[in-house]
Order: structure tokens, then sequence, then C-alpha cells
């Protein structure tokens, strides 16, 4: 049986009138369970409120099939459905953590409760805000992890490939480097000079090509063989390996006759290997330097999209790089689907004061959802220009398009159009609700074959801003 003191130990209660009381422990249900058992389902009706007498109970959320904890329920404490919520049926899961005696309340009487106890109806009111308030910043995060997750794992990929390049280029280097010492010993043993090994060297430079790796493919593999035959003629050996070499470096038969003519036959295999390494290693060189420069190029990019090294407030940016910076982060994406990328950013667009991180995420909510429509080997056009007072920005695609019936929910939270497990329809929600807290606008045009999205911001700041942050609870908590 429930009592007036047993609910007088619940927080929203505990001061309230023993007659007020007694009634509400008349109409309350007395539900016991053992450590360990649901007493509530995803998806089951939400019809009472539950006043955790003992024990208690975790809440896990349940999205796209990912089981997160959402929050603990202890003893004291009220959970379930509450007076005035919309909530229809649980969107997670309760289980108990030890032995549980609940109280609880259907939502027949919650009018007469709120009659008997109007304080507790506030109190109530304001838990209720809370929660939702609170859900909406779990449903926040877990979208910006989701993109996090999606942008990390393309960043993996794009750090990767100069990261291997580096690493098979040093050990090609290693390789050859190796092997120049016992070249030293042999060229010396032919009585050659470093001057006489350079002049060499020269003399096949001057006839080589002047602007080398300008050759088509069919050009450079009809110059390797030309020259892996020069070579085989001449006894060197590993001819192809070191034609592919010669080759890059736009040597041609007629520059390594000419160099022939300025070395002793017995030493002209010794004369090639040396240059062919040289050669060879600056080429290396300069992969290292590009693979070396492209991962600095990355870690600029990020740095800048994330602006984590400046400050928090509102700051003056270009929206251009802005975009290029979240295009870099989405580059892996980019080149998988083979995605061709128009930009049209115009001519003396001002910077805008904003907050950089946050509009970059809108960046890269709606850059996102493009490549993602757009077919393989599809288009996708970024364009700024300048209207008044303010900078727009549209991203087009020309993917099939958003069904007419959708586009009127497209920025309404948890609505999505892509497959269940896909995407969680928080979005173009999060963007919309940045673009209102820089005082600007989103809007969309969509067809079978192109489909826009445009924003537009304030060039300067309006007077009085609140973060992203606040405004989301504001506009949960209206």
């Amino acid at each position: 049986m429930i009592t007036a003191a047993d609910l007088r130990t619940i927080d929203v209660f505990s001061d309230q009138d023993d007659d007020a009381l007694e009634w509400l422990a008349s109409v309350s249900e007395e539900r016991t369970f053992a450590e360990g058992v649901r007493p509530f389902e995803h998806g089951a009706k939400a019809e009472a409120m539950f006043a955790v007498l003992e024990g208690g109970f975790q809440i896990f959320s349940l999205t796209n099939g990912t089981r997160t904890l959402f929050g603990t329920v202890r003893e004291g404490e009220i959970s379930g459905l509450l007076p005035f919520s919309r909530m229809e049926t649980f969107s997670g899961e309760g289980v108990t953590i030890a032995d549980s005696r609940i109280a609880s309340v259907d939502q027949q009487h919650f009018a007469e409760m709120l009659n008997r106890m109007p304080e507790v109806g506030k109190r109530l009111v304001a838990r209720m805000t809370d929660r939702v308030r609170e859900s909406s910043k779990n449903d926040v995060q877990r979208e910006k992890m989701m993109a996090l997750g999606k942008l990390s794992a393309g960043l993996a990929h794009e750090l990767n490939n100069p990261a291997a390049a580096i690493r098979r280029s040093v050990s090609d280097l290693r390789e050859r480097l190796d092997l120049m010492p016992k070249l030293v010993t042999r060229l010396t043993g032919h009585g050659l000079t470093p001057d006489q090994v350079e002049a060499a060297r020269a003399a096949l430079m001057t006839c080589t090509a002047p602007t080398p790796g300008t050759l088509t493919t069919l050009e450079r593999g009809e110059r390797e063989d030309a020259l892996a035959d020069w070579l085989e003629d001449h006894d060197v050996p590993h001819a192809y390996v070191i034609a592919e070499v010669l080759a890059e470096e736009g040597v041609t038969p007629k520059a390594l006759t000419h160099m022939a003519e300025h070395v002793d036959e017995d030493a002209l295999t010794d004369v090639i290997l040396w240059i062919e390494k040289g050669l060879a290693s600056n080429r290396l060189l300069a992969e290292i330097e590009r693979a070396a420069g492209r991962i600095s190029d990355l870690v600029a990019s990020v740095k800048g999209y994330t602006h984590r090294d400046q400050s928090p407030d509102r700051q003056r940016v270009d929206l251009g790089e802005g975009l290029d910076q979240t295009l870099t982060m989405l580059g892996h994406t980019v080149r998988a689907k083979s995605v061709r990328v128009v930009r049209d950013y115009g001519e003396d667009v001002p910077e805008v004061c904003v907050y950089p991180g946050e509009i970059n995420q809108v960046w890269t909510n709606l850059l996102d959802n493009a490549l993602d429509a757009v077919p393989e080997g599809g288009t996708v056009e970024i364009a700024t220009r300048t209207e008044g007072a303010l900078v727009c920005v549209t991203i087009a695609d020309d993917g099939p398009g958003i069904p007419e019936e959708a586009q009127e929910r497209i920025f309404e939270a948890f609505y999505t159009t892509k497959e269940p497990g896909e995407g969680t329809g928080l979005g173009l929600d999060i963007a919309r609700r940045i673009v209102m807290q820089h005082e600007g606008t989103i809007s969309l045009e969509s067809a079978p074959g192109r489909t826009v999205f445009e924003v537009c911001l304030p060039i300067d700041a309006p007077k009085a801003s609140v973060t992203a942050l606040d405004a989301l609870e504001e506009t949960e908590a209206g």
C-alpha cells in the first residue's frame, strides 16, 4: 500500500498537506521490481507518472539501434509521463539499478492532482522543461558526434594517403642511399673524379627534355621501352627499373648516347647507376615534401575549421574560406564519388561577423547532404554573393531532389528523408537554429535534378546576441 508518508519522501510532494497526499496515495498503484528489471520498454505507451520510493532505474535512449545512457532516476525523484507532456510512447527503456518500489499515478488523475496541489503542477512543468532541454542537448550532441565521426573517418583517410606516401618514399630512398657508398667505391676504381662524374651527368641533362612529366601515358610507355632497350644493349642491369626513373626526368636514348661519349665504356654502367640514384633520390625527396605539405595543409584546414586556437566570440570571417575548409574535411567523399565541385565566389564579398565554428557546422550539414544526394560523378555548386547588408551562400546539387511533400518538413527536428540508420533528422534543424541565432535565413528550392539551399547572414553582428546553445534552450523552454 502507498501511504502519504511514502509520497512525502518525493521531492515535489514533500511540503504538501496530508489530505492531498492521502488522496494521491489512494489513487496510486504500488509497483515493485527486482534489480535489472525493465519497468518500461521502448515503444510502450506512456500512461502514468512514476514516483520512486525505493531503489531507482537508469533510462537508456534508443536511436537507430544505438543504446545510450540518458540519465538515472533515484529514490525521491519522479519520471514517466508528466502533466502537460505530449509524450505518447517511451523513446527509451528503463532498467532498475536495485530492488525498487515505485508509486504509479495514472494520467486520468493528473487534473485532480493539479487541482489539489497547484504548486506541484508548477514544479512538474519545470521538471518537464528541464527534461526537454536535456533531451534536446543530448540530441544535438549526438548529431555533432555523428558528424564528427564522419569527418574523423574522412580526415583519417586523407592523412593516411600522404603518410603512406612518406613511408613508402623514405623506404625507397633508404634503399638507394644504402647503395651509394658501393657505387662511390666502384667509380673511384674506374679512376673517375667527382668532377668527371658531374660532367657526365651534366652532359646527360643538357640533352634532356626541359619539361619532364609532360608525356601522355602512351608516350611515356614508349619512352621507357626505348630507354630500356638502350640500357640492355649497353649491359646496364635492372634496365626497366632505371628506364622508369630516367623517363620521368625527360631523359631520351639520344641523351644517353650523348652522355656515353663523355665516359669510358667500362665505367658507363656505374655512372648511369650513380646518376639514376641521384635523380631518384631527388624525386623521392620531392614526393616526401609534397606529402608533408599535404599533411600540413590538412592540419591548417582542421584548425581553421574548428577555430580551436581562437576566441569563441563572434569574429569577422571569410565565408569562402570556411566553405573551402569544410570541403577539405569532406574531401574523401568528394573523391570517392568523383564529385565535381564548382565554386563561384563573388568578388568583393565582405567578411561576416559570426561564430566561426557554428557557421562551419552549417556548411558541414549542407555540404554533407549535397554529397550524399549527388550520383556518382555528380556536381555540387557553391556560390557566394552580397545582397545589401547580407552575404548569401547557395549550395546546389544535381541529385534526385527532395519530394514536394517532404520540403515543408525538411527543417523539423528528427525528420529525415534518409533510410533508417543513415541519419538522425537533426542536421538541418541544427543548421536552421544556428542561422536563426545569427539573425539570418535559410531556405530551400528543390526539383528533380537540382536542389538549392540558400543561407543569408547579416554582415554585421546584431547588437544583442546569444550562443547557439542558449537559443536552443530558450526555444525548447518556450
